[in-house]
């Protein structure tokens, strides 16, 4: 036939099979593994950490792989916890004491918030705990919602106590605590209600609340994680579904009423963006771009995602000027959760990279057996970001860690191991070696806490 002698056929049919070629190639491309296990090392820097306590979160109504096929593999007798791990002594299992603490990693990893003082915690439930007979949802997003607020008490390292749980609305997702302790900052999934401020009484209780409606050009999507300013008079809030950052200026009358009032319009960022934080000076927001909206379509998203990013904001408002971004750079797969030395001058991205894949499917794809580590070198003066090198480590969706109280090691949250049935997750620590080249030591010691750690922060 004449239309197959064509030259239009032949253009066509040269161009699906270049689009084959092109698919088949970068799907090879997805079984090699370009990120190695770091060895461990037997470093000459005793393994210390300095500090009071650590704070660890424990989601065990799920394991990592739950994302992906929806089965939740609960354990009769392994419950949502909160771990506290004292700092005083040698790191081992005697200095770790446990609450049950309904909380969810269905949000960022910014469930916890520690009064200045040391003295109290506050951990948002983002989503409860399913009924006992359900191991499996066609979707996770099919996880109850959450309402409550826990006050923990944590004077005593040996004997923490819970001293009150309050409902404060649908699914608390975030929570960051004034500079001055005297005001949570919560998200909400309440249209209309999107953020909750909290005023704290002096002994830990929560008092008065004002709720503030913070949807973005009317969608109810776009309220990410709030975050204070070191001053205590902005918040700023990323907004993930379209990829923006907000800033808010926060007022306090003489009756003590608070007004949430933008700074300026939403800032474009990245693609999608999780949870903040301001440096020590609070003349930069830092945040992870995962970049897991890239392809606009789902599975795309999660299976062909491209390496995330670290961005540094600039943010002065006595200068006038309006916030800008001075600096991103790549880093790992998914870095969903950072770290930020007390110096300002170090940057662990915690990347999970594709750790969140079920066993079987896909049987191989780049990232999906182990999870990485990405330091990146910051300057407080220009907010440029450096990316030194990138560490694998075994563990599935680690979603946070946290230097040391001088910098000199950093602890990392692992969820669970590839496992059927997971009881355990754990704290792997790491040695940070300061030199020209910074870099990263992997001890091999860790701490097994409940299945499901997926916060941690330092009590300093």
């Amino acid at each position: 036939m004449k239309w197959l002698r064509s030259r239009w056929f032949k253009t066509i049919m040269l161009s699906i099979l270049g689009m084959i070629i092109a698919l088949v190639s970068y799907g090879l491309l997805q079984l090699i593994e370009p990120v190695s296990l770091a060895p461990i090392t037997k470093s000459s820097q005793s393994i210390k950490f300095a500090g009071r306590a650590l704070l660890v979160a424990s989601d065990a109504d799920m394991v990592a792989t739950a994302y992906a096929d929806g089965k939740l593999e609960r354990v009769a007798g392994v419950e949502d916890t909160l771990t506290v791990i004292g700092l005083q002594n040698a790191l081992n299992s005697t200095n770790i004491q446990t609450l049950r603490v309904s909380n969810s990693v269905m949000s960022w990893p910014q469930i916890i918030a520690v009064s200045p003082n040391g003295q109290r915690a506050y951990v948002v439930e983002v989503r409860r705990r399913p009924n006992n007979n359900i191991q499996a949802f066609a979707s996770i997003d099919q996880m109850p919602d959450g309402q409550q607020l826990t006050v923990v008490d944590i004077a005593d390292l040996n004997q923490p106590k819970v001293l009150e749980s309050i409902a404060i609305g649908r699914n608390p997702e975030h929570v960051s605590i004034s500079p001055d302790g005297r005001f949570l900052a919560v998200n909400l999934e309440e249209p209309g209600r999107e953020l909750v401020i909290i005023q704290l009484q002096e002994d830990g209780h929560l008092g008065k609340r004002w709720f503030f409606p913070m949807s973005v050009d009317n969608s109810q999507s776009g309220n990410g994680a709030a975050i204070w300013h070191p001053s205590g008079k902005y918040i700023a809030m990323t907004q993930d579904s379209d990829s923006r950052v907000g800033f808010y200026k926060v007022d306090i009358n003489s009756s003590g009423d608070i007004s949430i009032l933008p700074y300026s319009e939403p800032l474009t960022v990245g693609n999608h963006l999780s949870n903040a934080r301001f440096t020590t000076d609070g003349r930069f927001l830092l945040v992870p771009d995962l970049k897991w909206r890239t392809w606009g379509i789902r599975a795309f998203n999660f299976l062909l995602n491209p390496k995330g990013e670290m961005i540094a904001i600039r943010f002065e408002p006595e200068s006038g000027k309006l916030p800008e971004v001075v600096s991103r750079v790549e880093v790992g797969l998914s870095p969903e959760g950072f770290a930020l030395s007390s110096d300002n001058k170090l940057i662990a991205t915690v990347n999970m990279r594709r750790t969140y894949f079920s066993p079987n499917l896909p049987p191989a794809w780049r990232g999906k057996h182990y999870s990485s580590l990405s330091l990146v070198k910051f300057n407080s003066q220009s907010g440029k970001l450096e990316t030194i090198d990138e560490y694998g480590f075994e563990g599935l969706l680690p979603e946070q860690a946290t230097f040391d109280a001088e910098g000199k090691s950093l602890a990392v949250v692992i969820f669970n191991y590839r496992e059927s049935f997971p009881k355990t997750g754990a704290v792997e620590f790491w040695n940070v070696i300061n030199s020209n080249k910074p870099r990263l030591e992997r001890t091999g010691l860790k701490l097994n806490v409940v299945r499901g750690a997926h916060d941690i922060v330092l009590v300093p």
